[in-house]
Parts: C-alpha cells; sequence; structure tokens
C-alpha cells in the first residue's frame, strides 16, 4: 500500500449562547474544595463559574485532560485519576456520559449541574460501579487465560496498534489475536469461539459502557499498565 499522509481536521466548538449561572442553592451546598470540568459548549463560560465559586468562599481547580485542548474540559474518555487534595467533581453540562468519566478512576463524589433542565445532585451511577467490578472480573480472567484477542481501530484518534503489539512482549506465554476494525461489530466477536477474553484498545469507554454486549469479558488495555 502506499504511503497516505493523514487527512486534515479542522475542529470548530459548537457554543451554547444561552448565559449559564449556578443556582445559590447549589453552590451552598458544594463541598469546599472543588475540581471543575464541562463540555465544549459550555467552556466559554467555565471562567465565570469559577470565579462565582471562589467568590462564595470556595476552592476551585480546573485542569486540562490529556486528550482535551483547552483547561476544564472534560472528553468522555477523559479517564484520568486526579490526585488532588479536593472534596469533589463538579460537571457542569447536560446528559451522563462526560461525568461517567470522572468517576471510573476517581473516587471523589460528582456533582453535576444540567444546564438546560437545571438539575443538579451527586451522581449516583450503579452501571459504572457494575462495571468497575467487571473489568476487576476481566483483570483475573485476563491472567488466568492463554489465548486473548485484541480489539484494534483504524479510526483517526483512536488507533493504537503500536500499543497493542507491545503485549506479546510483556506477556509473552500468551497468544494474541490482533482484530482490526473500522468499526467495531460486537457480534462478530463471536466467530472466534476459542478467544478467551478480550483487550479492548480503543475508546477506553468500550470496555465499560458495553460490556453487556459480549458473554466473554473485556479488559480495557489501561488496566494492564498502558497509558491511554
Amino acid at each position: 500500500m502506499p504511503e497516505k499522509k493523514p487527512m486534515r481536521l479542522h475542529f470548530i466548538p459548537v457554543r451554547y449562547k444561552r448565559k449559564v449561572a449556578l443556582p445559590a442553592k447549589l453552590v451552598e451546598r458544594l463541598p469546599r474544595r472543588i475540581i471543575l470540568f464541562t463540555a465544549i459548549q459550555y467552556h466559554d463560560q467555565l471562567a465565570g463559574w469559577k470565579a462565582a465559586l471562589e467568590a462564595a468562599g470556595k476552592e476551585v481547580h480546573t485542569f486540562r485532560p490529556k486528550h482535551s485542548v483547552v483547561e476544564g474540559h472534560l472528553l468522555g474518555c477523559g479517564i484520568e485519576h486526579w490526585d488532588v487534595d479536593a472534596d469533589c467533581f463538579l460537571f457542569v453540562g447536560d446528559g451522563l456520559f462526560h461525568p461517567k468519566a470522572l468517576v471510573i478512576r476517581n473516587d471523589l463524589p460528582v456533582w453535576r449541574y444540567d444546564p438546560k433542565t437545571e438539575e443538579y445532585g451527586v451522581m449516583d451511577d450503579k452501571d459504572i460501579a457494575l462495571a468497575k467490578k467487571k473489568q476487576k472480573g476481566a483483570l483475573t480472567r485476563f491472567y488466568a487465560s492463554k489465548k486473548i484477542g485484541v480489539l484494534v481501530t483504524t479510526k483517526y484518534g483512536q488507533q493504537r496498534l503500536r500499543m497493542a503489539l507491545k503485549l506479546r512482549e510483556k506477556f509473552p506465554d500468551k497468544e494474541f489475536t490482533f482484530l482490526l476494525f473500522d468499526t467495531l461489530d460486537w457480534n462478530g466477536l463471536e466467530d472466534f469461539p476459542f478467544l478467551e477474553c478480550f483487550v479492548n484498545t480503543m475508546c477506553p469507554r468500550i470496555g465499560l459502557d458495553d460490556t453487556n454486549k459480549l458473554t466473554k469479558p473485556v479488559l480495557d488495555i489501561g488496566e494492564l499498565g498502558e497509558e491511554w
């Protein structure tokens, strides 16, 4: 195959135009030390929320996750452990997909405020708790298995073939079958009955949000010491 240059990409953030103010009752109930995140469409208002929280006596931290381009912007794949002396996370944005990323590798409570519904509260996500439990079970199954399937995508930004191939060096006692997709077909994995479990090198949310789509364990490569 001739070498091809990667496609040029241009990202245009779409902004939420309505002014968003944090409810006074929410600010009052929040703990003192806060890690603040939001989605990209609200990001231009983040500085105002930070100032309002600090004016109310809160200590507010903002950080740039490794997959984000600006500080305080959280992606659904922003699964990181934040080793910060804080009491809680506060995510301002609609939906549960983004703030779930904070729950996976952190023990701090996650407060969320939805500007569209104007609802707020602490996340109580039983699905993520179950997914965490499944990941622990998948890790145990991985070490006990001989034949492993490795899920690899060709999608830009999610393709980690080099990382996947390192598994052969790291675990020479195991047999790895590398399965290359554009879009993952869960049903297609049933065509490999000899594989005992799978390692996901694609989007880190696949092994957490889609564990009910396959009867065999799916382990994220991040659980094996590799950084997404």
